[in-house]
C-alpha cells in the first residue's frame, strides 16, 4: 500500500498517467442503444389550466416531467469507474468500520471485470488500499479491504486528493466516474481545499457522492463538495444502514443513462424563469444562468434509465390578453455515456392560457403538493442560515413555521423533530447536530415519494 501526504498543487499533467493507462488496458464496448425512438420525453403541467389576464406581472408555477426510456440491451453498457474513499479514523472503530468494510465488499461483488475499482482509506493521511484496476480478482481485493484498521484523526482533503489521483487514469475509458466518500467526523483546517477538490473532480468528469454517518460531521461542507462536482450528499443515521445505502447507490450509478444533461428555457414573450427546483429524487435548486440571447440554462445532472424526474418551474409572466399563448420553448440536451455521437436534444413548446375571469379554476393538486414541500425545504434552509449568522430569534420563528407546514402535510414525525429543535433553540440557544441533520435531509426528501402518489 502507498501513502499520500500532499499539500502542494492539486493536479498537474502526470507523466505516470501513461503507465497507468497501459496497466489498466482497454476493453472494447459497443455503443449503448435505446429500444425506443425517444430516449427522453417531456410533459408540462401548469399550476392552473387558465391563468388570469392581469395588467401587472404574475408568478406562475408549472411542473416539468422528464421521463427516460429503459434500454433493451442492458448487457451492453458503459463500464463504471468507482472509487471508495473511506474514513478509517479512531472514531470509526467498532460497528461503523465493520459495516463499511462489508459495504465495500458488496460493492466489489456488484462490479464486473469491465468496471474499475479503487479504494482509499484516510485518517491524518491517505492510503491507497486498492489501486485503480479492473475487477478481475474479487478475493484479492476483499483481502485488502479487510486489512483496514481504525487509527488517527480526520483530514478529509488528503483522502479526496488520493482518490481523485488514483481514479483519473480510468476516466480515459469511461464517462461514468464516481467517488463515494464516507466519513463520521469533522475535518479541521482543510475545508477550503476540500471544496477546491470538488471543483477539480468536476474538471476531470468525476462526480463525488459524500456520505456522513452519525452526527459529528459537517453537512454543509459535504453538500458543498458534492454540489461542486455534480453529486449530492447523503445522511446515514446509524451503522446498520451503511451496507444498504452503498448497494442502493451502486445500483443507481449502474443505471445511469447520461451523466450530464442540461435544460434550456427560451422565452418567446417577455416571460422570465425565476427559479427551477429538481423535485425527484430529492429537492435541490438548480443554478441557472442567463445566456446572451436571453435564454436561461441550467445543469440537470445525471439521468437514470427508465426513470421519471420532476422539476418545478417558477416563472414571472407579464400581461397577456385572454386566449392561448405560446410563451417559451424548452429543451433538454444530453449525451449517452460511451457513445461518440453528437449530443441529443429534445424540444417542447410551452403554452399558457389566460382568461378575463378565472372563477372556479383551482390549482392542480400535484403542483400544489410540490409547492408546499419545496416551501418547507426553503424555509428550513433559510432558518439555519439565520441561526448561523447569529439571528437565533428569526431562525427559531422560521423553524416553528416549518413545523406547522409539516403537520399540515401529515409529516408528523418530522414536524415533532422540528418542534424539539425549536425548544432547544429557545432554551439553550443552540440546536442539536442530529436534529439539524434530520430536518435538513428530511425536508430535502419530502418529494422522494412524489411519483408514487
Amino acid at each position: 500500500m502507498k501513502s499520500y501526504d500532499d499539500n502542494g498543487p492539486l493536479f498537474q499533467n502526470n507523466p505516470h498517467d501513461a503507465n497507468a493507462l497501459s496497466r489498466l488496458g482497454d476493453v472494447d464496448e459497443a455503443e449503448l442503444e435505446s429500444a425506443l425512438e425517444d430516449p427522453v420525453s417531456l410533459d408540462f403541467i401548469p399550476a392552473f389550466q387558465v391563468f388570469p389576464s392581469m395588467q401587472e406581472e404574475q408568478l406562475a408555477y408549472a411542473l416539468l416531467m422528464v421521463r427516460t426510456a429503459a434500454f433493451s440491451r442492458e448487457s451492453v453498457r458503459t463500464p463504471l469507474n468507482v472509487c471508495l474513499v473511506l474514513d478509517q479514523s479512531s472514531s470509526m472503530r467498532g460497528d461503523k468500520l465493520y459495516a463499511v468494510k462489508a459495504a465495500a465488499r458488496h460493492v466489489v461483488d456488484q462490479l464486473t471485470v469491465a468496471d474499475f475499482f479503487t479504494l482509499v482509506s484516510f485518517n491524518d493521511r491517505a492510503t491507497t488500499v486498492v489501486n485503480c484496476q479492473r475487477v478481475s480478482s474479487r478475493e484479492t481485493i476483499k483481502q485488502l479491504i479487510d486489512s483496514i484498521e481504525p487509527k488517527g484523526g480526520t483530514e478529509l482533503a488528503n483522502g479526496l486528493f488520493a482518490g481523485i489521483s488514483e481514479m483519473r487514469p480510468a476516466t480515459q475509458f469511461t464517462a461514468l466516474n464516481y467517488l463515494l466518500l464516507l466519513t463520521d467526523g469533522q475535518t479541521y483546517g482543510d475545508a477550503d481545499r476540500c471544496v477546491q477538490l470538488g471543483q477539480e473532480a468536476a474538471r476531470h468528469k468525476i462526480v463525488i457522492h459524500p456520505m456522513g454517518v452519525g452526527t459529528d460531521w459537517n453537512e454543509d461542507l459535504l453538500e458543498t463538495v458534492a454540489a461542486k462536482s455534480g453529486g449530492s450528499s447523503e445522511y446515514i443515521e446509524s451503522a446498520d444502514q451503511i451496507v444498504r445505502i452503498f448497494i442502493q447507490k451502486i445500483n443507481q450509478l449502474r443505471g445511469t443513462m447520461t451523466q450530464t444533461s442540461s435544460i434550456r428555457f427560451e422565452p418567446v414573450s417577455k416571460i422570465r424563469l425565476k427559479q427551477i427546483h429538481r423535485i425527484t429524487p430529492n429537492i435541490s435548486e438548480l443554478v441557472h444562468i442567463q445566456t446572451p440571447d436571453g435564454a436561461t440554462e441550467a445543469n440537470l445532472g445525471p439521468l437514470g434509465k427508465g426513470t421519471e424526474y420532476s422539476l418545478l418551474m417558477e416563472m414571472i409572466v407579464p400581461h397577456h390578453p385572454a386566449g392561448a399563448h405560446h410563451v417559451a420553448n424548452l429543451s433538454i440536451t444530453f449525451s449517452n455515456p460511451g457513445t461518440s455521437g453528437a449530443a441529443k436534444q429534445i424540444e417542447m413548446p410551452i403554452g399558457l392560457t389566460f382568461a378575463e375571469s378565472t372563477k372556479g379554476v383551482v390549482i392542480e393538486p400535484e403542483v400544489k403538493t410540490v409547492i408546499e414541500k419545496i416551501t418547507a425545504f426553503k424555509l428550513q434552509a433559510k432558518a439555519w442560515q439565520e441561526i448561523a449568522e447569529g439571528d437565533i430569534k428569526s431562525g427559531t420563528k422560521r423553524l416553528a413555521a416549518v413545523s406547522t407546514r409539516l403537520l399540515s402535510m401529515g409529516q408528523v414525525d418530522l414536524a415533532q423533530e422540528v418542534q424539539q429543535e425549536v425548544r432547544n433553540l429557545e432554551q439553550r440557544g443552540t440546536a442539536s447536530s442530529q436534529g439539524k441533520k434530520r430536518i435538513k435531509y428530511g425536508t430535502r426528501s419530502l418529494t422522494a415519494d412524489f411519483l408514487e402518489q
